[in-house]
């Protein structure tokens, strides 16, 4: 024992002396004896500590402790050891134990004043701040050890500190907690959520409260004068009021703020905000059940604040001061917009002085406020949100009827707490009233006067209902009554002057008692409208003294903007006095006074429609709409606005809209039609047109003229689309309709000078249909012709007296029966004529409609002089008067040029007219216009023919190019440069002409047309590798042209050779038959004109071409099976070739022999056809026609096979040996001649005459490249292979059209063949892989092997692949059922082989029903591709 004291001794002695390793040792010998001894283990913790070696020192501190965990020694150690170290967590752990153990009062003060000082200084942790502070606290285990040591703080300054870091810590963590949780993703709140969520959670937990109400008791007892008790408790009550913002509990603390806050009153607080929670949480009706005291005592101390503005302001209203306390009431908004008091006071101010717009707005938003109050302190200011509500009611009740609905169900909802409120049962009864439900609103009135006897409003309101009633002597008592009880009332006076108005009724002699009490009512309130309103309406009626009225009106209309009756007529005497500006402006006043003032922003959109503005008139009307939706003024201005502002989709809408409301409003209607007239829905248009002719009829107007007018234009415009679509028929339709309808306009009236300008607008068009005009009704042109003809036109227009005989004639003489076109057009051209003529008187001959109709007139004019002229009967027998005719044309335009010698129109229509009677003329006539209009291609273009028709190539070229520049698609301008490129044999006339036809739009411009179908013809016949497709347009224009020209040989004809192209031989012998009819009349016409001629006039050419066309007719005939008319057709031709001895038609009659030669053939006259054979090969044989004998050589060959043909198909042996003679004498002279060789061949393969059939197979073997010029059709290959199957040698067949595949694999032919002899034999595999490709070559677009391709070749090719598929089908079949006799059960390959097969004949069929059925679809007449359908589908 006394061995470790030494050691201890000696450690110490160590310690002191800094010997921290000699002190060590000395520990460890002490702990070689007692292993547990605490002061070594505090000792060594000290040399280890001293020597920085800290981690051994902590741990032999921490063995101490552990042997004496009370003993402070280690403690005190390890506390010294952590500060060194600056571990400031171990060492706040280390103070705390050692707080807990010593028990000397100082060195507790001192430890806690560490800790503070550590959590203030060095760690800065709040919160344990807070837990340190505490224990200066009475309830401290502490407080009475330490409370009289010097250094002790007042627990009153403590608590001051607690409140401070409690506040502050709060604080922060709302402000981090809002940010934080605001960055989270998918926060799905506003920030003003989450803000109340974290407000919510902070102060459910907060100590702040407890910690105030201790200062408060503590600082009661010890009256500590440091403390600003005000101050606090300001700050208290602003605590207090977020934190009942945020929990659920809200009673005990709202009664808390309200007593703090009375407390501090009492006091008489130096700071605002006590009194503000007081008076904004008083409940009452109004302003004056505020304490006024409060209010005084809170505006004379804070007079700055914004409730004291409003205080200041409620109380200059109490003055009388109105302005004065607007002014403070918008500054103490501006200040602040959330005060009740503020929202109450104001909302009845404004409600008082009938500003019920600013009242509606501030005492609603005085409601969610109250409303808001409630959610936020769970108390609901009842009195004033009753109050608040009533006063919305009332302003709905004022402002507006249709508001009505709102202010009623206001007026219940009050009625329903408070059953006996008087002023909600007013507004009831008003309400009530003026849905004119008097007996409920004379209830509700008796019942408030049985609540208040003494309650005028409600006799005022019995008396003006029973004025309503028309109860006038009822009324008058009353409202009498009503003025006695209350005095004098100036509304009360309007309403009995009303009443006396009313009871005069129409006669304005008995207005002056109505008088004398408006004007008592206007001395009595100079701010009411209605008196001086009606006070206008006096003078303006009976008075007559508009001057007065109209100051009336303005003084009503000062008084209320939104008096509808004094803004109307005040607004119609500016408009009466050219004050058009004064008038808008008493519409923008009415508008700036009430937004929703609909009567203003109607009359504001017609005046602004009046002025031009449209798109200011739509906004105007569209605003008026929001007020009213139903009225039909604004919808129809608002649809008439759009119009002008080019939205047609828009107004045809708001028309509509119009419709909707008004099912008879005729003029509605008919805006629509002028809308789809505008639009170019014609059709649409004309239905509406329709429509609205109803419409007006049911209204007792038999005859709408503008709707008729309407009608007539779309069907002239109608008229003109379909003539430019090729409709010809829809288009002479439409003329007749128009012609009709425009006759019942004029029946109505006759007088109307556009309705004549719109006859002869729709007769001039009549010229562009003329085969098709036997469709017009001529029942309405003769009616016509009978009222033109009623005034002496000719004379009252200075023109030739029977300028118009013609017509007329024909009108007078004409056989309905049997009408003749051209009659047609000289009957409706001269009712066109007279139409303009009567157009013409009717303008009296002024200058703004007068020369338009007498452009009109010449041109209607010139195109009866073409009518005439073209018509060989009339210019035989009326030369003169046809001349007449163009005289008179000719001088109607130069009267139209003394009007407007500057119209380019007038000037080209001179130059036209003169085309052929005067070039000079023409051309200075051209030129002029040029001069007026130089950018006009038309102008150019018709110069530019001008030049062509006197042969200037050149300058024709040079105009056609700049009518080309000027407008790239003017079709007439491409037309004149083909025709010149034609002329000069240049290669772009194809190219100009196509383009010509694209730019129309195909078949309407007749030149192009003609032009386009020429060029295609000659490019068709030149090129095999052209598409038979490509013959579609020429056709369509061909056929377009010969509806307008149906005697138009040539067209015709060639239309015929587009059709036998196209394999439509039946339409091609119809446009043949045409040719030769029209080629008929011509001759007939020429024979004629030769016998009443001197000179000999020859018909030869005539014939020619009749003979052409004959022989282009037998050919589509026999194509067409049509044998007899084919031998018909051939034998006319040879017959007119007879009369024309030229050499040209050597060759044609040669073609021709051998025509009905081939016809007789395949019509079984066998041996007329030999003759015909025989008569041809004489042909060829005559030396005389050596100019041709090329084309004779080539002739005699083909005759030579046909011949043998024939004498092959007689049957007999004399005649087979006479066929075989005649081609063994042709190959003699023409070795290469492949058709005689196959015919040997055929001869030889059908005799089995193998040596024949060997002997020719041996001349085909030509070099390639003879045989691809020669043999087109591949038929050496063909009868090759027949020669092999008669061998019977299908090997060898396969063999051969292999070879031909190998050696031209893109042509479809070989193909063909090759699928379908494998078909023939049954190839399974093979014939599919063979048929396949040839359906792909004609399936693929780029490929050329469908080029040219027929219907039935195309079919057949599908028709053989359908073939292969099915047989190899069956094949499969056919081993399925095999292999299943002989099949092993147990076999996986087997069974997998089997369902491969399965497969594969599924597919087959779908494919091949997929194919046939494309096959039938093209070629439905095909009997073969329905025969396979049904076998694939069997299958």
């Amino acid at each position: 024992m006394a061995t470790v004291k030494a050691a201890l001794k000696s450690a110490r002695e160590a310690i002191a002396a800094k010997n921290y390793d000699d002190a060590i040792k000395e520990c460890e010998r002490v702990l070689q004896y007692e292993e547990k001894n605490y002061n070594a283990f505090v000792f060594i913790g000290v040399a280890y500590s001293n020597s920085n070696r800290f981690s051994e020192g902590e741990q032999a501190y921490l063995r101490a402790i552990d042997i004496d965990y009370s003993n402070v020694l280690a403690w005190q150690g390890l506390a010294k050891l952590y500060e060194s170290q600056s571990n400031w967590p171990k060492l706040a752990e280390t103070w705390q134990e050692l707080l807990n153990r010593e028990s000397d009062s100082k060195k507790v003060l001192d430890v806690i004043n560490k800790l503070v000082n550590l959590y203030t200084e060095k760690m800065k942790d709040r919160k344990s701040l807070i837990s340190s502070l505490k224990y200066f606290l009475p309830e401290s285990p502490y407080y009475n050890t330490i409370k009289h040591l010097d250094g002790f703080p007042k627990p009153t300054q403590t608590l001051l500190k607690i409140i401070e870091l409690i506040d502050k810590d709060e604080s922060e963590t709302i402000k981090s907690e809002v940010e934080t949780r605001r960055k989270r993703i998918n926060t799905g709140s506003s920030v003003s959520e989450i803000r109340s969520r974290v407000l919510k959670e902070v102060y459910a937990y907060s100590e702040l409260e407890i910690y105030y109400d201790k200062l408060f008791e503590l600082n009661d007892k010890l009256n500590d004068p440091s403390v600003d008790v005000n101050t606090l408790s300001v700050n208290y009550i602003k605590y207090l009021q977020k934190k009942i913002i945020a929990v659920s509990e809200k009673h005990e603390l709202l009664e808390k703020l309200y007593k703090k806050s009375q407390q501090l009153i009492d006091r008489g607080s130096a700071f605002p905000t006590p009194y503000e929670i007081i008076i904004e949480s008083t409940n009452a009706s109004s302003a004056d059940e505020y304490d006024p005291t409060l209010l005084k005592q809170y505006s004379e101390k804070f007079p700055d604040t914004a409730i004291s503005k409003m205080i200041q302001g409620y109380y200059k209203y109490l003055q009388k001061e109105l302005s004065e306390t607007l002014v403070l009431y918008n500054e103490g908004f501006e200040i602040s917009t959330s005060s009740l008091f503020g929202h109450l006071s104001l909302s009845w101010i404004y409600h008082e002085s009938k500003d019920y717009d600013q009242a509606l707005d501030i005492a609603r938003n005085g409601r969610d406020i109250v409303i808001k109050y409630d959610k936020r302190f769970g108390r609901v200011l009842n009195k004033v949100l009753l109050s608040l509500e009533l006063c919305i009611a009332d302003c709905y009740l004022n402002i507006d009827v249709k508001y009505h609905s709102d202010a009623l169900s206001l007026y219940q909802k009050i009625l329903s707490e408070d059953e006996n409120n008087i002023l909600a049962l007013q507004g009831f009864g008003i309400i009530s009233s003026a849905q004119k439900q008097y007996s409920k609103a004379i209830e509700i009135f008796e019942k408030v006067l049985k609540l208040d006897p003494s309650n005028h409003v409600s006799v005022n309101e019995i008396g003006w209902i029973e004025f309503l009633r028309e109860n006038y002597e009822e009324a008058v008592k009353l409202i009498l009554e009503a003025i006695k009880m209350c005095g004098d009332n100036a509304l009360y006076y309007y309403r009995l002057g009303r009443i006396y108005w009313a009871m005069s009724g129409d006669d304005y002699s008995d207005k002056k008692l109505a008088h004398a009490e408006f004007i008592r009512s206007a001395k009595l309130d100079q701010n009411l409208s209605g008196p001086f309103t009606y006070l206008g309406h006096y003078y303006r009626l009976v008075d007559k003294d508009h001057v007065r009225a109209k100051k009336c009106y303005q003084k009503a209309f000062s008084n209320d903007p939104l008096d509808e009756e004094a803004g109307s007529q005040l607004s119609e005497y500016y408009q009466s006095e050219g004050e058009a500006q004064m008038a808008e402006g008493v519409y923008r006043t009415a508008i700036h006074e009430n937004f929703k003032a609909g009567w203003a922003w109607k009359r504001l959109g017609f005046s602004e429609l009046a002025n031009g503005n449209y798109s200011d008139a739509v906004i105007d009307f569209q605003t008026a709409l929001r007020t009213n939706s139903k009225d039909i003024d604004c919808w129809e201005g608002l649809a008439q606005a759009y119009r002008s502002e080019g939205k047609y989709m828009a107004s045809m809408k708001a028309f509509l809209r119009v419709t909707e409301l008004d099912s008879t409003s005729v003029y509605a209607y008919y805006q629509i039609a002028t809308i789809k007239q505008k639009l170019g829905m014609f059709v649409e248009a004309i239905e509406q047109y329709n429509l609205t002719l109803e419409k007006a009829q049911i209204k007792g107007e038999e005859n709408h003229n503008p709707s008729l007018k309407g009608l007539s234009d779309c069907y002239l415009a109608l008229t003109m689309e379909y003539f430019q679509s090729g409709y010809y028929g829809r288009a002479v339709e439409s003329l007749s309709h128009g012609l009709s309808t425009t006759l019942r306009a004029i029946r109505t009236n006759n007088k109307v000078q556009c309705l004549w300008k719109l006859v002869g607008d729709l007769c001039v068009t009549a010229p562009l249909l003329p085969n098709y005009l036997n469709l017009v009704s001529m029942e309405p042109i003769v009616n016509l012709v009978e009222i033109a003809r009623q005034v002496d036109l000719d004379l009252k227009l200075h023109l030739p007296k029977d300028i118009d005989t013609l017509g007329i004639k024909l009108i007078t003489d004409f056989d309905f029966n049997n009408p003749q076109n051209v009659d047609l057009l000289i009957i409706i051209l001269t009712c066109g004529c007279l139409a303009y003529k009567y157009a013409i008187v009717l303008s009296g001959n002024q200058s703004n409609t007068a020369p338009a109709l007498w452009y009109d007139l010449g041109v209607n004019y010139y195109h009866l002089y073409q009518c005439l002229l073209s018509n060989r009967n009339y210019v035989d027998n009326n030369h003169e008067y046809i001349s007449n005719i163009l005289a008179v044309a000719i001088r109607n335009i130069k009267i139209a040029l003394k009007f407007e010698p500057t119209n380019y129109n007038f000037w080209n229509a001179l130059g036209v007219m003169t085309f052929i009677e005067d070039a000079k003329i023409s051309q200075h006539a051209f030129i002029k216009a040029m001069g007026y209009s130089p950018k006009n291609p038309v102008l150019w273009s018709n110069l530019g023919l001008l030049y062509l028709l006197h042969s200037d190539l050149e300058l024709s070229n040079q105009a056609f190019s700049k009518a080309q520049s000027l407008d790239p698609d003017y079709v007439p301008a491409w037309v004149g440069q083909a025709y010149v490129a034609n002329l000069w044999g240049s290669n772009e006339a194809a190219g100009l002409f196509e383009h010509s036809y694209e730019i129309s739009g195909g078949g309407y411009i007749l030149e192009a047309d003609y032009g386009f179908a020429s060029q295609s013809f000659i490019k068709f016949k030149k090129s095999s590798k052209l598409r038979r497709s490509s013959l579609l347009s020429p056709t369509f224009a061909l056929l377009k042209l010969t509806e307008q020209k149906p005697d138009d040989a040539a067209s015709l004809n060639l239309l015929g050779l587009f059709y036998e192209w196209l394999d439509q031989h039946d339409k091609a012998a119809d446009a043949f038959k045409g040719a030769i009819s029209a080629l008929e009349k011509l001759t007939q016409s020429n024979q004629q004109k030769s016998q009443v001629d001197e000179d000999q006039f020859s018909s030869t050419p005539n014939i020619r071409k009749l003979a052409y066309v004959q022989g282009n007719l037998g050919r589509v005939l026999c194509a067409a099976h049509d044998f007899s008319g084919s031998i018909t057709a051939y034998n006319t031709a040879l017959s007119l070739i007879e009369q024309d001895n030229s050499n040209v038609t050597a060759v044609f009659k040669i073609y021709s022999i051998l025509g009905a030669g081939m016809s007789y053939y395949f019509d079984n006259q066998l041996e007329n056809s030999l003759q015909m054979f025989e008569t041809a090969l004489n042909e060829t044989d005559n030396t005389e026609q050596t100019n041709v004998e090329d084309s004779m050589n080539e002739v005699r060959k083909d005759v030579v096979v046909l011949l043998s043909q024939v004498l092959w198909a007689l049957g007999g042996i004399e005649q087979r040996v006479l066929a075989k003679d005649e081609l063994f004498k042709c190959i003699t002279q023409s070795p290469d001649y492949l058709p005689a060789i196959f015919g040997l061949c055929a001869m030889g393969l059908l005799q089995d005459d193998d040596t024949l059939s060997t002997a020719a197979l041996r001349e085909m073997k030509l070099p390639i490249k003879v045989i691809d010029k020669l043999d087109k059709e591949r038929d050496i290959d063909f009868l090759t292979s027949r020669y092999y199957l008669l061998q019977n040698s299908p090997e060898s067949t396969t063999d051969t059209l292999t070879k031909a595949v190998h050696l031209k694999p893109f042509e479809l032919i070989g193909w063909t063949r090759l699928a379908e002899h494998l078909t023939s034999i049954a190839s399974p595999f093979t014939s599919v892989s063979i048929a396949s490709t040839a359906f792909s070559l004609i399936s693929n677009p780029l490929s050329n092997a469908s080029r040219n391709l027929g219907t039935m070749e195309k079919a057949k090719v599908y028709r053989i692949y359908v073939t292969a598929l099915l047989i190899t089908r069956k094949h499969l079949q056919n081993e399925i059922i095999a292999d299943e006799k002989n099949q092993n059960e147990n076999s996986e390959k087997a069974e997998k082989i089997r369902e491969e097969r399965i497969k594969l004949c599924n597919n087959y069929r779908l494919k091949a029903l997929q194919v046939i059925q494309e096959a039938i679809r093209i070629a439905p007449w095909d009997a073969i591709g329905w025969l396979l359908l049904k076998v694939a589908r069997r299958e």
